[in-house]
């Protein structure tokens, strides 16, 4: 909680550094929508395995390495200061990426490991941390994907709101140089919009609904 609590508050403060550099330095579409993209898949198929605290999941992307949640979110963020023509911005990143996340990875250790014992040592001991492992450990769950999952921990808001962003930055880059792109782009975010209050909604609906299970 203490590094989650760090993580809120230096949000602040680099977003405004992340405006001052795009402004100073301008954006550009690519490649930073590669990596954007690639984390939020990550962390798509991450989400659609993952039953927090109840199960130890080993199979999926967890056969490849123990946080790949934290993989997708470096990826994407990443990728979003990639935007920026600085790669001053990126190394700032990083560098506060893993000094925050390497405590709470540290922190989250601890707690599966009161959870699940000596299952979560032994697997502990196979998957690597965050740098993906090449052969898939040899997981004993079922490895079929649920997207029903991916709901519950609400990746598919994530993926709408991240949509949003993307719609925002490419709008940015283009409507200088294309006057048409202002109407486009609007409708696209009124779009995506409406369709994150509809997934907002219905989740709310699934939650309650698996919990009572």
């Amino acid at each position: 909680m203490r590094f989650k609590k760090l993580r809120l508050w230096v949000t602040y403060p680099f977003a405004f550094v992340y405006t001052v550099f795009a402004y100073k330095y301008g954006i550009e579409f690519m490649p930073g929508v590669c990596f954007v993209l690639a984390g939020l898949l990550v962390r798509c198929w991450a989400a659609g395995y993952i039953k927090k605290i109840r199960v130890l999941t080993t199979a999926g992307p967890y056969s490849f390495a123990r946080n790949p949640l934290y993989v997708g979110n470096f990826l994407m963020g990443l990728g979003f200061c990639l935007f920026v023509r600085d790669l001053m911005l990126s190394l700032i990143y990083v560098i506060l990426f893993f000094f925050f996340y390497i405590g709470t990875m540290k922190k989250e250790e601890a707690l599966l490991t009161d959870l699940f014992g000596e299952d979560y040592i032994n697997y502990k001991k196979k998957v690597p941390a965050f740098i993906p492992r090449i052969v898939p450990y040899a997981s004993k769950q079922p490895t079929r994907y649920s997207l029903k999952q991916a709901h519950y921990n609400g990746e598919l808001i994530r993926v709408v709101v991240t949509g949003i962003l993307l719609s925002l930055i490419y709008f940015a880059v283009y409507f200088p140089k294309d006057k048409d792109s202002l109407l486009k782009t609007g409708l696209i975010i009124a779009l995506q919009s409406i369709i994150l209050l509809v997934i907002i909604q219905n989740r709310k609906e699934f939650v309650k609904k698996q919990d009572k299970k």
